[in-house]
């Protein structure tokens, strides 16, 4: 049916626990299909064989814009043919998601080749792979090269401050990335600082994501200087990362600075009780030209009395600027 359809356009098969034979088929249909534009084959059993066999269909296809391939279990081997082809990809292919499939450091040089050699690509996942400092230092690399990619998420892959380091030299010279999601990443401060030395002055990055990367206090510090320079940054995720209430009050300084861009902050997870939460209800008080229009707060210590201080702060914006900020506890 698929290879003689003309009207089908997006092809959804995730969670089908379709194998290597689902593929191959697929990928059969594929070398005739000019149609479909969006393939969906997330968490499936496609494996290396399923990746190789997909290889071929891909490569033999110009209408392919967007390939989601999250959880198949690919490995370094499948990844090695996919990329192959879609580096002699003859179409314009814009989104590519390969998170979780068991790639490793060694399976990141086809990767990197395939990410210098597009000039279509804009959204990529390498999301829960275990591509280490190593594989991180190869994608950062390739992405001076780049000039299409603008979304980029590289969470979950046990990538440490040395390998940010080299991510955060990119953004220098990068005008077009503007997401970066560094999410379920030990970077830690140290990681923290070398992105906001370069994110104070640098970059076009408009959202950031860093829950659950173990930043910490000093970390917030460094965040909290960075906002007080950056024109860019409009989306902040900072869940779990042990802020606490000195973190929070931290953020809470810069605040009282004026920023047009940030609107919205997620310090979900992070420990903060009631001395924290009445800082950043003042600085919200404080500073009413401040760009914040959603807060998430959810999960942490504070009682009702850091409760009512943030309601009570986000009426005070409402009537004196009728600007809405919508607080989540």
């Amino acid at each position: 049916m698929l290879k003689k359809n003309k009207s089908i356009r997006i092809l959804q098969f995730s969670n089908n626990a379709i194998e290597y034979s689902g593929f191959a088929s697929i990928a059969e249909a594929l070398l005739e299909n000019n149609t479909i534009r969006s393939l969906y084959l997330n968490g499936n059993y496609g494996g290396p064989l399923g990746a190789c066999s997909l290889a071929q269909g891909i490569l033999g296809n110009k209408s392919l814009r967007e390939i989601h391939l999250h959880g198949n279990g690919i490995g370094n081997e499948g990844i090695r043919e996919l990329m192959s082809a879609l580096s002699a990809h003859k179409g314009k292919i814009t989104v590519v998601d390969i998170g979780n499939n068991n790639i490793s450091p060694e399976g990141l040089h086809p990767v990197a080749e395939f990410l210098k050699r597009t000039k279509s690509l804009q959204w990529f996942s390498l999301y829960m792979n275990d591509i280490s400092d190593e594989g991180a230092e190869k994608v950062a690399e390739a992405l001076k090269d780049n000039k299409t990619i603008s979304t980029i998420d590289l969470g979950g892959n046990n990538i440490h401050s040395k390998a940010v380091s080299a991510v955060a030299e990119t953004l220098k010279d990068n005008a077009v990335l503007t997401t970066l999601d560094l999410s379920y990443n030990p970077i830690g401060s140290d990681g923290v600082k070398a992105l906001c030395d370069v994110l104070k002055f640098h970059g076009k990055i408009q959202t950031l994501k860093l829950g659950w990367c173990q930043i910490g206090m000093e970390g917030a510090e460094c965040i909290a200087d960075c906002l007080k320079y950056n024109t860019t940054l409009s989306t902040l995720d900072l869940r779990a990362n042990g802020l606490g209430n000195d973190g929070a009050i931290c953020l809470a300084r810069s605040f009282k600075i004026i920023n047009e861009s940030l609107t919205s902050l997620d310090l979900g997870f992070n420990e903060i009780r009631d001395d924290g939460a009445f800082a950043l209800a003042q600085a919200l008080k404080a500073n009413e030209d401040l760009a914040v229009t959603s807060l998430n707060l959810a999960n942490n210590f504070f009682t009702k009395f850091g409760q009512v201080a943030l309601s009570e702060a986000r009426d005070h914006v409402y009537e004196m600027t009728e600007r809405e900020i919508d607080i989540y506890f």
